[in-house]
Order: C-alpha cells, then structure tokens, then sequence
C-alpha cells in the first residue's frame, strides 16, 4: 500500500511539474522524458523504500539531548545563536534546528529523525525524491541532484546581483533527514560548514 502511494504521489508531482515548465517553454519534449525516466527509477526503488519505512517506524526516536550532540556551538567559526529541538513532539517527530551567524549572513541546521511512525514517512518520501535525476534553472535558482562529500544530496543556489543564498539536503544512514540553509552563502562555501556537523553524533 505505501509503496501504491509514494509511486502515484510522486507521478503526480513529476507531471504537474511538466506542465508548469510546458507552460513556460514550447519544447516540453525533453521534460517529458526526463519524467517518465525518474518514474521508472521510483517505481524500482519502492521495494526498498517500503522495506525501509518498515525498519524505522519499528526504532525509537532519539531525545532532545541526542539530537543537539549533532550540532556543536561553533560551525567552521560560526558561533550557534539558538537552537529549537523537539518542535514537533506533537506530531511523534524528533527534530532540532540550529542557527549560526547573525541577522544578514547565517546558516540553519536542521536534522528530522526518521524513526517512528510520523518520521517514517517524511523519510521514505525523501528517499524517493533522492532516487531521481533531477537538474533545473528558473529566475537565478539552480536545483540539482548530486553528490555531496559522497552523499546524494538535492543542492539549491540562488544567486542574484544583491544576494546569494544556498541549500543541501539529504538522507543520513537511511534515517535522518539533513539540510543546510545558507543565507549569504555560496553552494561550495555550504559545503564547507557540513563538514563541520556532527553527524557521527546520530546513532
């Protein structure tokens, strides 16, 4: 059933977003191949994807204190300003978030755990959206599907005359979700801060 649901939900994305760049370009061609292609990458991985969701809605989440070992009080010089853990506590999801830098020029950690029932399907759905090739360009925003330090991450980089901000997000031991917000940061200095996220942290 789940594995039902992720495909057709995934399908449903994929085709509204050929439409939406049909609409903004006669040659829809190319999408739609792109699209049918990623189609059949998530349909061969549901079978792994379902096995995985199985295996974590059966493991505990971590506590606030396992979750902030993750993310120390300095990143590559960057001094932690706040931090917010277990903000969805309600829903069964064990998070934190991190903040490093100041007001104009700062970077966000946030890590999702994927253990129980809640976190078992924001993973799974991640999962999915990792199996696909994936590479686009819209008003100064580039999205791409790529490794990272040997992980396969979705990066972000929106770069304009004034401004320049940047993302990365990806699956860790097949249970946590991770991404790294910079604002006022390039993709490649992004990169630079993960190295500094204690990831061997998360058990």
């Amino acid at each position: 059933m789940l594995k039902k649901t992720l495909i057709a939900g995934m399908a449903f994305l994929m085709l509204s977003c050929g439409n939406q760049k049909k609409e903004e370009s006669d040659s829809g061609t190319g999408s739609l191949i792109d699209n049918v292609s990623n189609l059949n990458k998530v349909a061969k991985s549901a079978d792994k994807m379902e096995e995985l969701s199985t295996k974590l809605k059966k493991l505990t989440p971590l506590t606030n204190d396992e979750l902030k070992a993750a993310v120390p009080e300095t990143l590559d010089g960057l001094k932690r300003k706040s931090f917010s853990a277990g903000g969805y506590a309600v829903t069964g999801l064990s998070t934190i978030e991190a903040e490093y830098g100041d007001d104009t020029k700062y970077v966000k950690v946030g890590i999702i755990d994927g253990a129980g029932e809640s976190g078992s399907a924001i993973i799974s759905l991640m999962a999915m959206t990792l199996s696909m090739d994936k590479e686009s360009e819209s008003n100064g925003t580039v999205t791409k599907t790529v490794d990272v330090n040997g992980i396969r991450s979705i990066t972000e980089e929106t770069k304009s005359e004034n401004s320049v901000s940047s993302s990365i997000k990806f699956l860790y031991k097949d249970r946590y979700s991770v991404s790294l917000d910079g604002t006022g940061y390039t993709l490649p200095e992004l990169e630079s801060f993960l190295k500094s996220v204690k990831l061997d942290e998360l058990k």
